[in-house]
């Protein structure tokens, strides 16, 4: 068994440097990234992808989930793909869950579980292999089939009671008033019976977006993303450094070290590699999958910027992919920034 914790938005600025050094030995994470609508707008949490590089780089395992609000077959086709959008921009270790605790479309139970269904298809199909379904006790065992989920759906049940969690399940939520260091007020707990790492099956993975090069001297770094936080040290001139999280022109560089991107002291390449095609006619997909449409063939020496990996695929432009087999794509990684 290990000990995790879920978060989103609420939960403020958390410090992960001291989240990976409480007593109680956080192994895991699950952020929320995504919510739909019935009335067909979307919410994107504004913090998942600090939350979710910033567990990253103290070791954390990272998990991903999206608040289900579809009221059809389709429309959860629809939120799928909003979350898998949102998920490119980030790496995870481990699983995604799609949170199923409302049902706008009043739908029967059979109903409501087969627009789930479909749901965790889409995220298999672009590759998110590892799923599964969150929802409280009540409601799973009122609102859904069970029977009817597809095979091999983890379940992550909340069920405040010391009891457990009243069903044979993959992870126990056990609490919604936890205290972990690092966070301001409570945070949700979450006990998980099986091995929640999934980060030796996803092939090459990167946990960084870009490459900052210092071109002036004395750059200040700030324990958070504000002109408001403490100067932790300083950076020279050619120094380079990775980029894990970008907002509102502030640069993460690792754990809670911060940098503001200003062009006149800093170099900034929002991409981790090139890839250089050394065979032809090698597919350029929609998404990262098998199963994406063919857009076009990429050829013998053509060159790509790469701004993430993800379960061996390539992203190299908006919802375009290739798939990485050396023996006939070279890519290398940036380790410097000399764009500008």
């Amino acid at each position: 068994m290990s000990f995790g914790i879920d978060v989103s938005h609420y939960e403020g600025v958390i410090d992960w440097n001291q989240v990976k050094n409480d007593p109680n030995q956080v192994n895991f994470m699950f952020a929320k990234v995504t919510e739909g609508s019935e009335q067909g707008t979307n919410y994107v949490d504004p913090t998942f992808q600090y939350n979710i590089n910033g567990a990253n780089n103290v070791g954390i395992l990272t998990g991903a989930y999206h608040f289900f609000r579809a009221i059809s077959v389709n429309d959860a086709k629809q939120e799928a793909a909003f979350f898998i959008k949102n998920l490119q921009s980030v790496t995870l270790t481990a699983p995604v869950f799609v949170d199923v605790e409302a049902n706008d479309g009043n739908l029967d139970r059979d109903t409501l579980t087969d627009a789930v269904n479909a749901f965790l298809t889409e995220l298999k199909n672009a590759g998110y292999t590892s799923n599964g379904v969150y929802s409280n006790l009540y409601f799973f065992e009122n609102s859904l089939n069970s029977s009817r989920l597809q095979e091999n759906t983890l379940l992550w049940i909340a069920r405040y009671n010391e009891r457990g969690p009243g069903i044979d399940c993959d992870i126990w939520q056990y609490t919604d008033s936890g205290k972990v260091q690092g966070i301001h007020g409570n945070v949700d707990c979450n006990t998980s019976y099986i091995d929640l790492d999934i980060s030796n099956h996803n092939g090459s993975s990167s946990t960084y977006i870009g490459v900052a090069t210092i071109t002036g001297d004395n750059v200040n770094v700030r324990d958070q993303p504000s002109m408001n936080g403490n100067v932790i040290r300083q950076l020279h001139h050619n120094e380079s450094y990775k980029v894990f999280y970008e907002q509102n022109g502030w640069l993460g560089v690792g754990g809670n070290e911060f940098i503001y991107y200003d062009p006149s002291y800093i170099c900034y390449c929002n991409y981790i590699g090139v890839a250089t095609i050394t065979g032809d006619n090698v597919n350029l997909r929609d998404q990262p999958s098998m199963n994406g449409n063919v857009i076009r063939q990429l050829h013998h020496n053509e060159s790509y910027k790469v701004f993430y990996e993800q379960n061996g695929w390539l992203g190299v432009g908006k919802d375009q992919f290739i798939y990485y087999d050396p023996s006939y794509i070279n890519y290398e990684l940036l380790s410097m920034c000399s764009d500008c």
